[in-house]
C-alpha cells in the first residue's frame, strides 16, 4: 500500500469543503507523520497554518487550522478539505472513513464532521464550476 504524501503545490478542479475537523494541532499531527507545516496569511482571516497530504488513493487533502479559531472559538486543530467533487462523487463519510484509515486515526481524534447535506451543496457547486468553465471557453 502506498503512503501518504506531503505536497507543496495544489489547486483544487472545483473549490475545497470541509469534511472534518481534528481535536490535535496540525504541528502535532504533522510531527507524528514526519510532515512540514506550511504558514500564510488568510485575507481577512490572518495567520493560518497547514499541509497539503496525497492520500494512497490519489485524493488530495487539505489541512487548515486558522489561529483565529484556536483563540478566540477554541478551535481543536485543523480543518480537512477535500476537493468538492469528491464529496459529490462518494458523500463524506466514505471521504472521513479514508482519511482516517491513511492516517492511522481513531475516530475519537475528530473534533466535528460534515453534515450527511454537504454532498448536494458539492454537486450544485460542481455544476456551477462547470457551467462557468463551459462560460469562459
Amino acid at each position: 500500500m502506498t503512503k501518504v504524501a506531503q505536497i507543496y503545490e495544489h489547486r483544487f478542479p472545483n473549490a475545497d469543503l470541509p469534511i472534518m475537523r481534528f481535536q490535535v494541532g496540525v504541528f502535532e499531527i504533522a510531527q507524528l507523520l514526519g510532515f512540514r507545516v506550511e504558514n500564510w496569511m488568510e485575507e481577512g482571516l490572518g495567520q493560518a497554518h497547514g499541509m497539503f497530504l496525497r492520500l494512497p488513493s490519489g485524493r488530495v487533502i487539505l489541512f487548515r487550522e486558522l489561529q483565529h479559531l484556536i483563540e478566540h472559538h477554541h478551535a481543536k486543530g485543523p480543518t480537512v478539505y477535500v476537493d468538492a467533487g469528491s464529496v459529490a462523487e462518494f458523500g463524506v463519510e466514505p471521504l472521513i472513513g479514508e482519511v482516517l484509515t491513511a492516517l492511522d486515526a481513531s475516530p475519537q481524534a475528530v473534533d466535528w464532521v460534515a453534515s450527511s447535506e454537504s454532498r448536494e451543496i458539492a454537486i450544485d457547486l460542481v455544476k456551477r464550476v462547470a457551467a462557468y468553465n463551459r462560460q469562459n471557453e
